[in-house]
This record gives C-alpha cells, structure tokens and sequence, in this order.
C-alpha cells in the first residue's frame, strides 16, 4: 500500500505539473512592460532592474587541438532542400495537433487602443477605416482559433493630435501538458530528418584549403 500511495503522490503532482499554465504579459504604451507567469508566480522581465557592472574577466583561449577537433566535427551547412524536408516532417506531425493546442492557448487580457493622428484628416480617417476592416475581419477568424475570454479593442481617430498613439496589454499562456504533447509530436519526425540529413551528406567531400568555405573561415577568423 505504501508504494503505492508514493506512486499516486508522484501521478498527483505530475498531474497538477502538467495542468500549471505558463505564458508572458506584454503592455506597451508610454513605456514596455514584460512579465513572465508561471502559475500564479509573476516575473518583470522588462524593464530589467540595472545591475552593478562586473569586472571582465579575458576569454581563456582553448588550444589549437580542440578547435581542430571542433572543426571536425562541424555538421554539414543546410540547403534549401533540406530546409523545405525539414518543414514538411514538422508540419505534417503538428498539423492536427497545433489546431486542438491553439484552441486551449489563452489569449488573456487582450486589451489595445489605437487613436490615429496625423496632420492630414482624410489620411486619418483611411487608417481608421483600414484599421477597422481588419479588425473586424481578424477578430471573428480569432475567436474560432484561439481561446479569447475577454477582449477589448478600441479604434479612435484625434485630428488634433500629430501622430497616432498605440497603448495595450496582451496575455498568452497555455499548460505545460501541451507543450509536452508539442514537444512529443515533434521528437520522432526530427530524429527521423538528422539521421537521413547526416546520411545524405555522409559522403559529402570535405572542403580543402582553397575551397571557398576554407577561406571564408580564414577571413572571418
């Protein structure tokens, strides 16, 4: 019964791990503010406190043989090929599992004001109207993907102010059990791209001392 009770302990609090949601807080305005959220625990990020400047130190050089060897172990540069099969192997696993993840992202507050300014009014009353259309055609599209408990968005025009102003707050979290599920899906398809990336190239001439990637390197150096 002991092991038990530790295992259901050990299952609670993975359970109660998992369930913690973890995101940021964002307000620009006068001056940006940026907070982390763990839980219930909130962390300035920005501005940042300012620190004592510390004494700094000089770089040890490592030896020639460990930059030989770094050199060596270098991994092939990725083409353009390879970019796009590694896009199609994340985007083929993620793509169901991305819809059902941005449905429990929580999108919280979601608070923006805009007044548009300017010297000329038929200018100002365009970037009105612009404004207005996508926000009112976003908005809806948004609401379907992302879940958006409270939102507020509010457009105004001021022909008597020189420039437009922009001020607002925005919230994003989700649960660390979705980042999981992320991180899972995403493991197996790039573990599968590296070793047919590294297998590709495994015979891929090594580059010699006039080789344009040589001097490159030697230039940069």
């Amino acid at each position: 019964m002991t092991a038990l009770k530790v295992i259901g302990i050990v299952f609670l609090i993975l359970l109660l791990i998992g369930l913690l949601r973890i995101g940021a807080v964002i307000s620009f305005g006068e001056e940006t503010v940026v907070k982390l959220r763990i839980g219930l625990l909130r962390l300035t990020l920005l501005p940042r406190k300012k620190k004592k400047p510390k004494k700094q130190k000089a770089p040890k050089e490592k030896p020639a043989e460990d930059n030989k060897e770094n050199k060596q172990r270098k991994l092939p540069k990725l083409t353009i090929e390879d970019l796009f099969d590694l896009f199609s192997a994340v985007s083929d696993s993620l793509g169901g599992m991305l819809r059902s993840v941005c449905k429990r992202l929580r999108i919280d507050p979601l608070e923006l004001t805009a007044v548009f300014g300017g010297t000329d009014p038929a200018e100002i009353a365009q970037a009105y109207g612009i404004a207005n259309a996508f926000v009112w055609t976003f908005m809806p599209r948004a609401e379907e993907i992302f879940f958006l408990p409270n939102s507020a968005i509010h457009l105004g025009m001021d022909y008597e102010a020189e420039a437009t102003r922009c001020e607002g707050t925005i919230g994003l979290s989700v649960r660390i059990c979705d980042i999981i599920a992320i991180a899972a899906a995403l493991l197996l398809p790039l573990v599968k791209w590296f070793l047919r990336f590294k297998k590709l190239h495994a015979n891929d001439p090594k580059p010699t001392e006039d080789s344009p990637e040589k001097i490159t390197e030697k230039l940069s150096a």
